[in-house]
C-alpha cells in the first residue's frame, strides 16, 4: 500500500511524463521510481546505449580481430538457437564486408551437443583451418577446449553471456557476467557491441533487426540496452526494407501484410521457426536464411523451417503428454522440483516442453533425454528461483552445466540421477521460501472496467515491447455478473463492456455460468488495441479468475449432484505410487453442500477454495464445491468426499485414481426449485438423443442440447441435462470411446437416485 507521500510523488511523475497515473505507479513498482529512470524507459534511443568499451576485453578483442582480418582465416563458432544463429550471422556479414575470410561453424544438437566441446572443436578446425576462433553465445565454460585451440596455434576470443564458472578460459573473454555494472545482454547483444566497437554505431545499426530477434527470443530482460535494441530493431522489422529471409519467414508464418512486427510476432512466429532447424536437424538453414538475399532460396528455406517447426510442435506435444504420465509416479507432494527423463525424447524439444510443465505445475522443471549413455537435460524455472544456483548447489552429481537464472542445460550420468534429484530438491527447500510455491494470482493494478478504453491502451503501448524483465501487465477488476456469451460453437466466450471494449476468454466455456453469476469475483486480463477495417477497439484477453465469495445458485448445485450419479470413471489398470498429503499439497476435499462447504473452509482456512473446477494442475490442498464430472484428480494422494456420496461415485473414483478415496456420510441439503424429469420427458430426451447421436460421436452437453432443440425438442435445458444424467445413471445411454450407445434392456426408472432427490416418484 502506498503512503500519501508516495502517491503524491506518483502524481508528480505522471504529470512530468504525461503517462497515466496507474501506469506510472506500475513502472514505479518495477523500479523506475525517479523522473530520470522513467524518461529513460519511456524515451529509449540509440544514443542512450551503453558504450561498447563498458565490456571488459572488448578492446583486446578488436585488436586481435584486426590482426587476422586481412591475412588470417576467422572461424565464428556459434550456437544452434536463435541467439547463437543471429550472432553468427551478424558477425559473419560484418567481418566479410570489411575484408575478412570468415566461416561459421554451428554444432548440431545431436552429434555435438551444446557449446564448444572437444569433438565439435575438432570438427570445426578440420573444416576451416582457422587462425582465429570467435565464439558467440557459448564458450565461457570451455576452459579445456580453449587450451586445445591454443596448443594448435589458434588464437581464440570467447564472447558469451552465460554464467561463468570459477575458472575462466585463458584467452580474451567478452562477457557481461564476468564483471559488475555491465548491461545484461544476450549472446547476440554482445556480438552487436563487438561490431560497434569494430566499425562504429552507424554501421552497426544495420544489424539491429537481427539483434532484436535474438534479444526477444533469448528472454533477457527487456530494459535498458535490451529495450533500446528491441524497439529499434522492431522499427526496422516493420519498415519497408526488411531482409529477404525475414520477410519470407513472416509471410509463411501468416503475418499480415504491412502490419507492424511486435515482440509477440518474434516470440511466436519468427523465433520458433529459426529455432526449429537447430532443434531437429542443422541450424545452417536458419543461418543461410538470415544472410541470403536470394528470394527463391529464402522461400525454399522458409518452407523447410515451417515444416520442421510443425514437426517440432508435434514432438513437443508428445513430450508434454509423456511427461504428465511420468508425473503420475513422481512425488509432487514432497518435491519442489520436477525432474523427468525418457531415453526416447527428442533433445531438441525438451526445453520447450519443460517450460510448459513448469508453467502448468508451478515448479522448476528439468527434462532429460539420453545420448551416449548420458542424460542431457534442459531446465526451465519459475519466478523467484534461480535454476543456475540450484544446479550449482547440486554440481557434485552433474557432469557439466551452464545457463542463467530461468533456463539452463546440464548432463548427468544415469547412476547419479536420483542423487541429483534429491540434492536439487533439498537445495530448493533449504534456500527458497515455501511462498514461492503457493497459488498466486498476480495483478499489476486493479481497475474499474470502465477505465479500460482506447486512451488507456494507447498509453499502455508506451511500455512496449513486453517480455522478460518487462512483462505484459496483467490487470484485475472486481466484478459481479458479466454478460458473457458463447462465440459461435467454439469453446470461447466474450463479453461487451462498452462500445469499444470487450473481454474475450479463450477455452473458458465451462466458466460461462460462473462469470454470468452475480457472486463477487476478481478477473485477470491483458488489455490490447485491436484494429479492424480501420476501426480501433480494445480487446481484453481473459487470463484467470478468483471467486471471492463462492455462492453458486441452487440450479448449479442440483446439476452437479445429479452428475455424480451418472459418473462412471475410467478403469485405471496401473496404480501409481501415492504417499500422504502434507500442509500444502496432496489432499482434495469434495462437497456438494453450501453448508458443508462453509464448515470446511472454517476447518481448513489455508486450503485453496474452488467452485466446479480446480484452479491448477498442481495438487494444492483444495476444497472443491460442486465439481464438474470431467475434472482430473490424477496428482492427489487423498480424496475425501462429503455429502452422502453415492457408492457408485466412490467406486468410480477408486477405479480411476491412485489416491486414497474416502466417502463421508452427512446430510445433503439441496434446494430443488426446478422440475425434475418425468417419464414423458425422459422418453423424449432418449428419443431425441438417439435420433441425433445414435452410433455417432457425442458433443459437449451444451452443443447436444442445442442440436436437439433445433430438431424439435421443446423441454428446458435443465430438464434435458437432468434427463441425460438419469439415462446415463441407469446405463440406458452409455459411451464407447465417445460413441453414443443405447441399451436395449428394460430399465426401472424407480431405481434412479437422481429422481429420488425430491422424494417424488415416477
Amino acid at each position: 500500500m502506498l503512503n500519501n507521500n508516495s502517491k503524491n510523488s506518483i502524481f508528480d511523475l505522471s504529470k512530468k511524463t504525461g503517462l497515466n497515473v496507474v501506469l506510472t505507479e506500475l513502472l514505479v513498482k518495477r523500479g523506475f521510481d525517479t523522473e530520470e529512470k522513467l524518461v529513460e524507459f519511456l524515451e529509449p534511443s540509440l544514443n542512450r546505449l551503453s558504450k561498447p568499451n563498458v565490456l571488459e576485453g572488448i578492446e583486446q578483442a578488436v585488436s586481435k580481430i584486426n590482426e587476422h582480418i586481412s591475412i588470417g582465416r576467422i572461424l565464428i563458432f556459434g550456437d544452434y538457437d536463435c541467439d547463437g544463429i543471429g550472432a553468427s550471422a551478424m558477425l559473419k556479414m560484418a567481418l566479410e564486408e570489411h575484408g575478412g575470410n570468415v566461416s561459421v561453424f554451428i554444432p548440431t544438437r545431436i552429434e555435438d551437443g551444446y557449446g564448444l566441446s572437444e569433438n565439435s572443436l575438432k570438427r570445426a578446425i578440420e573444416n576451416s583451418n582457422p587462425t582465429l576462433i570467435i565464439t558467440v553465445d557459448c564458450g565461457i565454460g570451455s576452459v579445456d577446449e580453449v587450451e586445445i585451440a591454443k596448443k594448435s596455434g589458434i588464437d581464440i576470443i570467447v564472447t558469451d553471456h552465460h554464467e561463468p564458472r570459477e575458472i575462466l578460459p585463458d584467452c580474451i573473454v567478452v562477457n557481461p557476467k564476468i564483471q559488475e555494472n555491465a548491461p545484461e545482454l544476450c549472446g547476440c547483444g554482445v556480438a552487436y557491441m563487438l561490431i560497434r566497437a569494430l566499425y562504429g554505431d552507424n554501421y552497426a545499426e544495420k544489424y539491429l533487426d537481427i539483434c532484436a530477434i535474438s534479444t526477444i527470443a533469448d528472454l533477457v530482460p527487456l530494459v535498458k540496452d535490451n529495450r533500446i535494441i528491441a524497439i529499434e530493431g522492431l522499427k526496422r522489422l516493420s519498415g519497408p526494407n526488411v531482409r529477404v529471409g525475414i520477410k519470407s519467414l513472416l509471410n509463411i508464418s501468416g503475418h499480415k501484410y504491412n502490419a507492424p512486427v511486435t515482440s509477440g510476432d518474434i516470440a511466436f512466429k519468427i523465433a520458433p521457426r529459426l529455432n526449429a532447424s537447430g532443434r531437429l536437424s542443422n541450424a545452417e538453414k536458419s543461418l543461410k536464411l538470415l544472410i541470403s538475399n536470394n528470394r527463391y532460396e529464402c522461400d525454399k528455406l522458409s518452407t523447410e523451417l515451417e515444416n520442421e517447426n510443425k514437426r517440432r510442435q508435434e514432438l513437443c506435444l508428445e513430450t508434454i503428454s509423456d511427461a504428465k504420465k511420468l508425473l503420475l509416479d513422481y512425488d509432487l507432494i514432497n518435491r519442489r522440483i520436477i525432474v523427468l527423463h525418457n531415453d526416447d525424447w527428442e533433445g531438441g524439444v525438451i526445453g520447450i516442453a519443460a517450460a510448459k510443465i513448469a508453467e502448468e505445475f508451478h515448479r522448476p522443471t528439468i527434462l532429460f533425454s539420453k545420448k551416449d549413455d548420458v542424460y542431457k537435460g534442459s531446465c526451465r524455472s519459475i519466478n523467484g528461483i534461480n535454476i543456475h544456483e540450484v544446479l550449482n548447489g547440486a554440481s557434485e552429481f552433474i557432469i557439466q552445466f551452464g545457463g542463467h537464472q530461468m533456463a539452463a542445460g546440464l548432463s548427468v550420468e544415469p547412476d547419479k540421477m536420483e542423487s541429483f534429484i534429491d540434492k536439487a530438491n533439498s537445495y530448493i527447500i533449504e534456500n527458497y521460501s515455501e511462498e514461492l510455491f503457493t497459488l498466486d494470482y498476480h495483478s499489476d493494478a486493479n481497475l474499474e472496467l470502465s477505465e479500460i478504453n482506447l486512451q488507456f491502451v494507447n498509453q499502455l503501448k508506451r511500455l512496449e515491447p513486453f517480455g522478460m524483465g518487462n512483462p505484459k501487465p496483467i490487470f484485475s477488476s472486481i466484478v459481479g455478473a458479466l454478460p458473457f456469451e458463447r462465440i459461435k460453437k467454439l469453446n470461447h466466450i466474450k463479453c461487451k463492456i462498452s462500445q469499444v471494449t470487450e473481454i474475450v476468454a479463450f477455452n473458458e466455456l465451462e466458466n460461462l455460468e460462473t462469470l454470468r453469476a452475480p457472486m463477487s469475483k476478481t478477473i485477470y486480463y491483458n488489455p490490447d488495441k485491436e484494429t479492424f477495417m480501420g476501426r480501433d477497439s480494445v480487446r481484453c484477453t481473459f487470463k484467470d479468475m478468483v471467486i471471492n465469495e463462492i455462492i453458486p445458485n441452487d440450479r448449479e448445485i442440483l446439476l452437479a449432484v445429479a452428475e455424480r450419479y451418472a459418473y462412471k470413471g475410467q478403469e485405471n489398470t496401473t496404480k501409481h505410487v501415492r504417499g500422504h498429503s502434507n500442509d500444502m499439497f496432496g489432499k482434495l476435499i469434495i462437497t456438494w453442500s453450501k453448508n458443508t462447504y462453509m464448515k470446511l473452509i472454517e476447518q481448513y482456512p489455508n486450503y485453496v477454495r474452488a467452485l466446479h473446477k480446480l484452479s491448477t494442475k498442481n495438487p494444492f490442498n483444495t476444497i472443491l464445491l460442486a465439481p464438474h464430472g470431467t475434472l482430473n484428480f490424477d496428482y492427489f494422494a487423498e480424496i475425501e468426499v462429503y455429502d452422502n456420496p453415492p457408492t457408485s461415485y466412490i467406486n468410480a473414483l477408486k477405479m480411476e485414481y491412485s489416491a486414497s478415496v474416502k466417502g463421508i456420510e452427512n446430510e445433503l441439503d439441496i434446494v430443488i426449485s426446478d422440475k425434475l424429469p418425468d417419464r414423458n420427458s425422459l422418453i423424449k430426451t432418449y428419443n431425441v438423443i438417439r435420433n441425433n447421436y445414435g452410433d455417432r460421436d457425442r458433443e459437449g452437453i451444451i452443443d447436444m442440447y442445442y442440436k436437439c432443440a433445433l430438431s424439435g425438442y421443446n423441454y428446458s435445458f435443465i430438464e434435458f441435462i437432468l434427463g441425460y444424467y438419469v439415462l446415463q445413471e441407469l446405463n440406458i445411454i452409455y459411451f464407447d470411446n465417445d460413441i453414443v450407445r443405447f441399451s436395449m434392456e428394460k430399465k426401472d426408472l424407480a431405481q434412479s437416485e437422481i429422481l429420488k432427490l425430491s422424494g417424488g416418484k415416477i
